[in-house]
């Protein structure tokens, strides 16, 4: 499952789908348009996350496939919606998201790398699963096997079991927010 309460993470693409000149690690293509996308421009220009392309919505933040700067590696970055940030009960909530996915780690959650706050936005770093959403994987071949359904079912379970075990409830659990990776693993 993915990192507890309200995530909204749902990147749909992998980086083989994106032009080779907006993978990570592929060379130094123009910046994400962020004022386009709707984000800071002090995010847009942050010192160790380029961000590449936007990947989903939830219901607090937007998510987008990013690269650490250094790393080199593929990263999604959720960010809050700006219509939230006038709201402390949001930000607060945000808050306690950040610190609890930094508190879980189990295979079949996406793991939290980073956190910060720049220019009034407030962002989460998270592991990039490739793959796709367990929702497409099902629309794109219909009725699973039992066998195949019960290891996804299981899976999610073991990384819900997992974050119940640290007192956390994820409230927004269902096939559209659970990733699918090539090798099937579910988080």
């Amino acid at each position: 499952s993915l990192p507890p309460p309200e995530t909204g993470l749902s990147p749909d693409v992998t980086t083989e789908d994106l032009p080779p000149e907006s993978r990570p690690g592929q060379g130094a293509p123009e910046e994400f348009a962020a004022s386009a996308a709707g984000v800071a421009e002090a995010l847009a220009n942050h010192p160790r996350y380029r961000l590449i392309r936007k990947l989903g919505e939830g219901g607090m933040g937007t998510v987008y496939l990013a690269e650490h700067r250094l790393m080199r590696r593929p990263v999604a970055l959720k960010v809050i919606r700006p219509e939230w940030l006038c709201h402390p009960q949001a930000v607060a909530r945000f808050r306690r998201e950040v610190s609890a996915a930094a508190q879980l780690y189990h295979p079949n959650v996406v793991h939290a790398y980073d956190a910060d706050a720049v220019g009034g936005s407030h962002f989460l770093v998270m592991e990039y699963v490739e793959g796709v959403p367990l929702d497409r994987w099902l629309a794109e071949r219909g009725p699973l096997p039992v066998a195949e359904a019960c290891s996804y079912a299981y899976q999610a379970a073991l990384g819900l079991q997992a974050a119940h075990a640290r007192g956390m409830v994820h409230r927004d659990l269902k096939p559209h927010n659970l990733m699918r990776s090539p090798d099937g693993t579910v988080k």
